[in-house]
């Protein structure tokens, strides 16, 4: 099974999603086989991250604003994640969006089974989505069906329900695709929510690999229902709920 891992140049995880991408593309780990034959990053506009990056500080968010701008700096002058992909022999191609033309001409003439879609915001459309023989997957950080939306982990730890993160079939509908697993993250001590994605991030290497070798064997086996009535759906966090969460000895 051929597979494209797709994820962003810069993200708010500590290590910079470095520790999942160096686990799910070990030759010695992949489930036999799995081929990875391609990664994606997509280019997060240096403009959009500046403006973050002064915004969380402002809005009493230091620890995710200092992650942002650290992994903004080693991405552009020398990414770990880079080496290791260059290293294994691993294709990069790098855009603004999977759909792109480049991009889609890029997963089209390597034919790949099966993308992954790898803590990214791009909302895949149908031309990318009918490219893979097997399908899309993502990882989503909430617990589905019930949680949807952005931050779902901030809001889960923040307000004393089950963290974790959830694979899941891609279709047209945002988080809305078979489940494929759900695990949650022992947050036990965690008093900066900026520790919650590197925790979990760590878990989602193992899972992510376990499930690539049953969709190896089994191809887009039917999941779980992807459906319920009581769905929390969140956003990122407006100011004043920020300064609600540190009054409360959270940080973030």
């Amino acid at each position: 099974m051929k597979a494209i891992y797709v994820t962003s140049d810069v993200t708010y995880v500590k290590d910079n999603y470095l520790s999942l991408v160096d686990q799910v593309t070990d030759p010695a780990k992949l489930p036999a086989g799995v081929e990875v034959a391609a990664a994606i990053i997509l280019k997060v506009p240096e403009k959009l991250l500046l403006k973050n990056i002064l915004g969380l500080q402002l809005i009493g968010a230091p620890h995710f604003s200092l992650a942002l701008l650290r992994n903004l700096v080693q991405s552009r002058i020398n990414d770990p994640r880079v080496k290791i992909l260059r290293e294994r022999g691993i294709k990069i191609f790098r855009c603004s969006s999977v759909n792109t033309p480049g991009a889609l001409k890029f997963i089209g003439d390597l034919q790949p089974d099966l993308m992954v879609n790898m803590r990214t915001r791009n909302i895949y459309k149908k031309p990318v989505l009918d490219l893979p023989k097997i399908g899309c997957i993502n990882i989503h950080h909430g617990l589905l069906p019930e949680n949807r939306g952005t931050l779902c982990d901030l809001w889960a730890w923040i307000e004393g329900r089950p963290v974790g993160f959830s694979i899941h079939w891609m279709n047209e509908k945002i988080d809305d695709g078979d489940i494929i697993d759900r695990c949650e993250v022992d947050v036990k001590g965690c008093r900066s929510y900026i520790e919650i994605p590197y925790r979990s991030s760590l878990i989602e290497s193992g899972c992510l690999l376990r499930n690539l070798g049953r969709i190896s064997r089994e191809g887009h086996f039917v999941g779980i229902p992807n459906r319920t009535d009581h769905i929390n759906y969140t956003r990122t966090p407006a100011p004043a709920k920020i300064i609600e969460i540190r009054r409360r000895g959270l940080g973030l």
